[in-house]
């Protein structure tokens, strides 16, 4: 059963308590209605008390909308989208205007320790992805390189007939270090760190033009090495998955990835010519949930542009203030 609203719990009341009065004034002068005002002025007598709770109900409305606009606005907050707020401007009780502060100063703690818990998440990732990169790049590897070399020094001294299976051998172990070591650089690519945001992303277009013979330009107008490393990752991941989703579906003859501001913003779009797909809601694979994700750890926003047919554009923009100017009414 559905409780009924404050604003109808009060009107009660006061209606009741209305009434009484009425009843109770009636009762201390020790008359009857009729003896004293008769029947057309207890009309008159009803139809006012009547008229008062309906003016007391008109003045609570009244006095609780911004109530009900504020609850509105709370219903329709989303931590995955800041800068939501509550806005009240007709109200004009000092309790209602408290409240509404309140709760706009609990947003931006909300938002404020989501965004130290989405750096501090992100760092963790990489760090994760830095240690094991290491541990194929320095145990793994070299524990191969050892097996080459064992491989090698048989190689000259096996039997005609174990030679060609020695050699195969040997060669399958050269690529798995290469595979080893090209999983290194996908898990921690060392130029990012290196070299910066820039180069980084000229490296890995390059090696995504060897591998599928695929031209891709860098545009870079900005290098946004003022950004924190924790957002460089998040541009240097959403690129890389951008280019691995154009690996597998996209069918592209060319590739542009553009980095630069937008009116102050950092923004990174990566376009490509392919089939493109459909882009309803629901429609996304892993990848787009994938970037998606990082991009709202970032407190960015990922739009993806695409049709069957007219290729994919991906766009990614980093701004703490974007949603600075929506606010909830």
């Amino acid at each position: 059963m559905r409780k009924p609203t404050l604003a109808t719990q009060i009107l009660a009341i006061n209606a009741l308590l209305i009434t009484a009065t009425a009843a109770a004034a009636i009762v201390a002068a020790r008359v009857s209605v009729d003896d004293v005002v008769g029947r057309r002025q207890a009309l008159v007598l009803v139809a006012g008390i009547l008229g008062m709770v309906l003016v007391n109900s008109v003045v609570l409305r009244r006095r609780f909308a911004p109530l009900d606009k504020l609850i509105d606005v709370m219903e329709r907050i989303d931590l995955a989208a800041p800068g939501q707020r509550a806005d009240v401007p007709e109200a004009d009780s000092e309790d209602v205007v408290r409240l509404v502060e309140a709760f706009n100063r609990m947003l931006d703690r909300l938002e404020d320790e989501r965004s130290r818990t989405a750096a501090a998440v992100l760092q963790g990732q990489e760090s994760e992805r830095a240690r094991v990169a290491r541990d194929l790049h320095d145990e793994c590897n070299q524990a191969l390189t050892a097996v080459l070399l064992r491989l090698e020094a048989h190689v000259h001294d096996a039997p005609p007939e174990l030679e060609a299976d020695l050699r195969e051998t040997k060669a399958v172990a050269v690529a798995a270090m290469d595979e080893l070591l090209r999983l290194a650089r996908e898990l921690r690519p060392a130029a990012l760190d290196d070299h910066g945001l820039e180069a980084a992303l000229r490296t890995q277009l390059e090696r995504f033009s060897d591998q599928t013979g695929v031209p891709a330009t860098l545009r870079c107008y900005d290098p946004l090495n003022d950004l924190p490393d924790h957002e460089q990752t998040v541009v240097y991941r959403v690129v890389q998955e951008s280019l691995s989703n154009i690996t597998r579906h996209a069918h592209a003859s060319n590739v542009l990835v553009e980095v630069g501001r937008d009116h102050g913003r950092p923004i990174v779009r990566v376009v490509d010519d392919g089939v493109g797909f459909s882009t309803l809601e629901g429609n996304d694979g892993i990848g787009l949930v994938g970037m998606r994700e990082r991009a709202r750890l970032a407190r960015g926003r990922l739009q993806v542009a695409s049709a069957p047919g007219r290729g994919t554009a991906v766009e990614l923009r980093l701004d703490r203030d974007l949603w600075s100017g929506e606010r909830a009414a």
